[in-house]
């Protein structure tokens, strides 16, 4: 079940709008969001709580919390999880050693495929996995 511990309304700065349950990153200008450019992009601001379908109107972002995202494929729980493409998806993160991408949270239900909406715990944080000896 979704748990909010902060909304946030931003302005849509996004021909067509954005999605419902998907990673929103910083517009061009403060207070507004878009659809990332690629995949593991950074600048994430959350995730969107509802659809907005129009360019320059408010949508809510779940910044803390517990929020339903959709996910690009199978995603196990515990998994950290970032951007996926430019629809704003996630994808469990797989990384080498030294290697680093922007980590929106952890899943805590997991996707069987393309579509299905998750619940993660957010943390949005830079994942870098160290270097083995």
């Amino acid at each position: 079940m979704p748990h909010c511990i902060l909304d946030k309304a931003y302005r849509v700065n996004q021909s067509g709008g954005v999605a419902a349950h998907r990673v929103v990153v910083q517009g061009t200008n403060p207070g507004e969001c878009k659809c990332p450019a690629a995949a593991d992009a950074g600048e994430i601001l959350g995730v969107t709580t509802h659809a907005q379908g129009e360019d320059g109107r408010p949508v809510a972002v779940r910044k803390a919390g517990i929020a339903l995202v959709e996910a690009s494929g199978a995603i196990a729980v515990g998994a950290s999880v970032s951007i996926a493409d430019t629809d704003g998806k996630v994808k469990a993160i797989s990384l080498g050693a030294g290697q680093s991408t922007w980590c929106l949270g952890t899943a805590e239900t997991a996707a069987s495929a393309d579509g299905d909406l998750i619940e993660v715990f957010l943390g949005i944080h830079r994942h870098t996995v160290p270097y083995q000896p």
